[in-house]
């Protein structure tokens, strides 16, 4: 499968595909070699030439073109390709493309049409081959490759190298050269994205492919003679423990993957990419973009109703809408039992959640639902039957805060009977309207019969299936999905949830450059940011905190009770201006610009996130100034003008030029408009 921008046609290298035989009539596919639309490895057949993937394997070059189905209706086009073996199984390729978005949808699957069982080892989701389809040589430097990281608090690092520094140029005799990327384990964005773009920089296009997966997965990048090859998998035998026996006359259908390809850079495809969530996460049905609150950088999990209380009387003057209770409302401070606190809440939760009602807010609460912690009843062996194991043992892991951790069985009905009368009863029994749903210790797989990988993909499987069934039985629940911060932020996970937190990042002065990494990654719409908000910060260090909320949902923290009146008043003044420009960050496309390199422990220089709404009419812009801030000029790509701002330093606009530049540690938040007729 090769995607080419529209207009693009003409530039492609006609060489790529018509140069089949070399001077000295030999083959040379090695040079070649156009790709396969369908990657898998039966366990009985050889492996390929990688040390550390198994793609081209010997059961993908059996699979042979069988016929083509094409079907359109108002909403979408549907190209289903049948694929066959000569040994009787077979691969369906299903690419769908929803009208109005510039990107497919694709999924594959395993048809075992055969008399005998056979052993899945890998199966891609999508791959796009033959790239670049441009290029007259091996692209060693003028492709570059994209990835995110993951890490706690430090989420989402852009890494972008060539070929030749990732030591995959062409070799004398033939290039056989996989970069895997990926996570093993539960918490799917623990140590990558599942994300990747390769960009050809001679000719100004690029590719992207996204799995919407929440157990170990991986991304290819892999060179076969010439061209190359980038798809993504569930975690395969060699790198996710995973392995499945398909019977006769069985299928195996492989995670959804996302692609595109743009003509541009990397935050084209990405935008891309990310507008084609807008179908889960309209689905979801959150109304609008409320603000929220949450105690926990307030009292740290020493919390209690009389607290909860004087606080939420004091929100009652800002537009808060979600008012949430975060770890310490239950007895212990231990995952798994779920008990409320009688001595911090002694007239019960439910008159702590009717009060907060009463002052105009929904009353949520922080639970961690999955897992049951050292130090609960629930903990004990008379329940180990509702948990997980691998090797026929307990699995314990330990959590963030370093405690025995045992892991709910997703899978089994006993599980989700504790869980209704558990999560589902105290919901609706106290009127909670929304939860923040934690996650803070992984596993890498459990007991299966095929294997521990498939035995998490089940696993995660049974939670997203759990999430859906929250929201049928308290359809106006609103759900957080928070994983140690931003652990799971894959687009899975996310369908089933209204937002997520971004990070676990504060009250640190690199809260905005994770945020702006995310505009890559996630809709700015589900990322929730901390705005941590202390009566010892000065007025610009508070604008700061206030202008990263901006660059997603804004959740308000800190010691808010004990703002002088003028720092207060800074609140409702953010939320009336964020009021304003809600519609930009929920539908809109953004460009991150940076003057230097990251180094989260020590930002220099300036950061401009410009955000464009959905007809570029409007842009929101939010700038952050680190140390030695630099002025930094943007071309805005037409006549624009700054209507409103709420924190401006020294921005101007000439001749469609965005200047910028402030001080040290300060923040500008600018609302252009264009000039009519400029667009």
């Amino acid at each position: 499968m090769l995607l080419i921008p529209n207009g693009m046609e003409d530039k492609i290298n006609d060489d790529y595909y018509t140069k089949v035989i070399n001077d000295e009539g030999f083959p040379n596919h090695l040079d070649w070699f156009p790709g396969m639309l369908v990657h898998l490895h039966l366990s009985h057949h050889a492996m390929p030439l990688y040390e550390n993937g198994l793609k081209f394997s010997e059961s993908a070059i059996m699979l042979c073109f069988a016929s083509q189905d094409v079907v359109e209706d108002e909403e979408k086009e549907i190209i289903t390709t049948h694929l066959k073996a000569d040994e009787g199984w077979g691969a369906t390729h299903i690419l769908t493309h929803y009208k109005g978005e510039n990107g497919f949808e694709v999924q594959t699957v395993f048809n075992n049409t055969s008399d005998k069982e056979v052993t899945l080892e890998m199966i891609n989701s999508a791959s796009l081959d033959g790239l670049s389809p441009f290029s007259y040589d091996d692209g060693s430097t003028s492709l570059l490759y994209h990835t995110f990281k993951g890490g706690w608090s430090i989420e989402g690092k852009h890494v972008c190298r060539t070929l030749s520094e990732m030591n995959m140029e062409k070799s004398w005799g033939g290039s056989f050269d996989c970069e895997k990327i990926g996570v093993i384990g539960s918490k799917s964005v623990g140590r990558y994205y599942p994300y990747a773009a390769l960009e050809d920089t001679s000719i100004g296009c690029t590719w992207g492919i996204k799995l919407k997966h929440s157990s170990s997965w991986q991304i290819e990048l892999s060179r076969y003679g010439t061209p190359l090859s980038l798809s993504c998998a569930i975690g395969d035998y060699k790198s996710g423990a995973w392995c499945k026996r398909v019977k006769p006359g069985e299928n195996y259908t492989a995670p959804i993957a996302y692609v595109s390809v743009a003509a541009g850079g990397l935050c084209e495809v990405s935008n891309d990419l990310l507008e084609m969530n807008n179908r889960d996460i309209d689905a979801y049905g959150e109304d609008g973009m409320p603000i929220i609150f949450n105690d926990w950088v307030t009292h740290w999990g020493d919390s209690s109703e009389e607290k909860l209380l004087s606080l939420a009387k004091k929100m009652q003057k800002t537009k808060v809408k979600y008012f949430v209770a975060d770890d310490g409302w239950q007895k212990g401070r231990v995952a798994g039992d779920w008990e409320v606190d009688e001595e911090k809440f002694p007239n019960g939760f439910k008159a702590y959640t009717d009060k907060i009602r009463e002052m105009g807010m929904i009353p949520g609460v922080w639970m961690e639902f999955e897992s049951v912690r050292e130090g609960s009843k629930q903990y004990a062996e008379e329940y180990d039957h509702l948990n997980l194991t691998r090797g026929g043992t307990i699995i314990r892991n330990a959590a963030f805060n370093g405690l025995s951790t045992k892991f709910l069985d997703m899978r089994k009905p006993e599980t989700i009977e504790h869980l209704d009368k558990k999560l589902i009863r105290f919901l609706k029994d106290n009127g909670i309207g929304y939860l923040k749903m934690d996650y803070n210790a992984s596993l890498i797989g459990c007991d299966d019969e095929d294997s521990l990988g498939q035995g998490l993909i089940d696993h995660m499987e049974g939670l997203y299936n759990f999430l859906k069934r929250i929201k049928a039985e308290i359809p106006d629940i609103i759900i957080e999905n928070c994983a140690a911060g931003g652990s799971r932020l894959d687009p899975k996970m996310m369908s089933v949830t209204a937002m997520s937190s971004f990070s676990d990042a504060h009250e640190s002065m690199e809260v905005p450059v994770v945020a702006a990494n995310m505009h890559y990654l996630i809709s700015p719409r589900q990322s929730q940011i901390w705005c941590v908000l202390k009566d010892e910060m000065s007025r610009s260090h508070i604008q700061y905190v206030i202008a990263s909320g901006f660059l997603g949902r804004l959740c308000w923290s800190g010691y808010i009770d004990k703002l002088s009146d003028e720092q207060f008043a800074m609140i409702p003044e953010a939320e009336s201006f964020y009021e304003s420009v809600s519609h930009i960050i929920k539908h809109g496309r953004s460009k991150v610009y940076r003057t230097q390199p990251v180094n989260y422990r020590a930002l220099k220089g300036t950061q401009t996130v410009v955000r464009y709404s959905e007809d570029r009419s409007e842009i929101l812009v939010v700038c952050h100034f680190f140390d030695e801030a630099e002025k930094t000029e943007i071309n805005l790509g037409g006549e624009y003008e700054i209507v409103n701002s709420l924190y401006n330093e020294n921005c101007t606009v000439n001749s469609g030029v965005l200047s910028i530049f402030g001080h040290d540690r300060s923040a500008s938040v600018l609302k252009l408009k264009s000039a009519k007729g400029s667009i």
